[in-house]
């Protein structure tokens, strides 16, 4: 009686196998972390001195990390994790159920 298992028991392995690999294949499409990913463009990877491009509005910002020899290069980070910023800074902030996740302090780039 083992013998008949034996078959079943390896078409079912070999099936929550295929079903792990494609959660797995599924969940980290897109994932990566090269410079042109979009995972690296997102403001909460920002490192001081990098800069950014806000895509969205003054209302309702949408940052970007971009080259600060990009054209489009709107602001620079001064600090991360700020409770205040300086006097002239902009700051921006994520946040999730009203909590805030991720702040920054954002300088003009010159010339804009």
């Amino acid at each position: 009686m083992s013998q008949r298992q034996s078959p079943v028991i390896k078409v079912a392995a070999v099936l929550i196998a295929a079903v792990v690999a494609g959660v797995w294949m599924y969940m980290s499409k897109g994932n990566t972390t090269g410079p042109d990913s979009e995972s690296a463009k997102q403001p909460a990877v920002a490192e001081v001195g990098d800069c950014v491009q806000n895509k969205g509005s003054d209302g309702s910002p949408d940052m970007e990390v971009i080259d600060c020899g990009d054209a489009k290069a709107t602001y620079k980070v001064a600090s991360k994790f700020e409770a205040e910023c300086e006097p002239g800074q902009s700051r921006y902030e994520q946040t999730r159920r009203g909590r805030v996740q991720f702040s920054m302090c954002l300088t003009e780039v010159a010339g804009k």
